[in-house]
């Protein structure tokens, strides 16, 4: 059940949330909306936010728990700021983040767009330490018995992760970057954009996470080793079968700070003009 509700005190049967859905789910009935067709949905909200007066309510959510975007966000020289100063973070101070904090970032980054609002992704979060302690060791262990037994798959990092239990037994981390904490994000075999998705989630988890003092880096290391080389510990971790591991990025408290933005001067771009086509 959609739970599509008009506030017909409030509606002033403008039209603007069935102009604005893409499905044409909403129709215009004696002046109010409605869905006749629950079934064409696609469960965006964009109704609920596009209504100047705040009369719909669908879903279980309503204007009321929503924040109103005009005066409350953030100038474009900010964004560009933070986009310019986000830096790949490989040295992280050994705790815990906060929860409540870590909780902030993660509600924030769900709301990543996902091709056709599908929204399948499965996000893997190990947020305590201990538990990333044992991880850590586990892949080296697992890593080193495969290079002792000569069971090592053929993969493009052969060589990186025939020498990574070295590396670990000489104080190296070179998967994990001592990073206390990993996030995995999956999405299902059948989601329309299978790979597009989770680049995507992690992109807006980042920037969050970055806004909030926290540390990331993209750790393709640690993805192609759980895709190429231990797929068998993807179960483990809670990754369905339906599953297919999309990226792994890895976060923390950051024991470097950046203090400036590295400005790369005016992006390089090609306009399409009329003598292209």
């Amino acid at each position: 059940m959609l739970q599509f509700t008009v506030d017909k005190d409030k509606c002033v049967s403008c039209g603007a949330c069935a102009e604005d859905c893409l499905p044409q789910a909403i129709q215009m009935l004696d002046q109010y909306p409605v869905i006749p067709n629950e079934d064409r949905c696609m469960r965006c909200l964009h109704c609920l936010t596009v209504c100047p007066v705040g009369a719909i309510s669908i879903l279980g959510h309503s204007p009321a728990e929503s924040k109103v975007l005009k005066g409350n966000l953030p100038a474009p020289e900010q964004v560009a700021t933070l986009m310019k100063g986000r830096r790949s973070v490989r040295r992280y101070i050994r705790k815990d983040v906060d929860p409540m904090l870590l909780r902030r970032v993660l509600d924030a980054a769900a709301h990543a767009p996902t091709g056709v609002n599908a929204r399948k992704l499965w996000v893997t979060v190990i947020d305590d330490l201990e538990v990333m302690d044992d991880f850590r060791r586990e892949v080296y262990q697992r890593l080193e018995n495969l290079v002792r037994e000569n069971r090592m798959p053929e993969n493009p990092r052969l060589r990186f992760f025939t020498t990574a239990p070295e590396l670990w037994r000489n104080g190296l981390d070179p998967i994990f970057r001592q990073a206390p904490h990993c996030i995995l994000v999956s999405n299902a075999v059948d989601a329309p954009c299978r790979e597009q998705d989770s680049l995507i989630y992690l992109s807006y988890f980042e920037l969050m996470a970055q806004s909030a003092g926290l540390g990331t880096v993209w750790c393709g290391l640690l993805y192609w080793c759980l895709r190429l080389v231990l797929p068998e510990l993807l179960p483990r971790l809670g990754i369905p079968e339906t599953h297919e591991l999309g990226y792994a990025m890895l976060f923390g408290a950051p024991a470097v700070h950046y203090l400036r933005t590295a400005e790369r001067g005016p992006a390089a771009i090609h306009h399409v003009t009329r003598t292209d086509r």
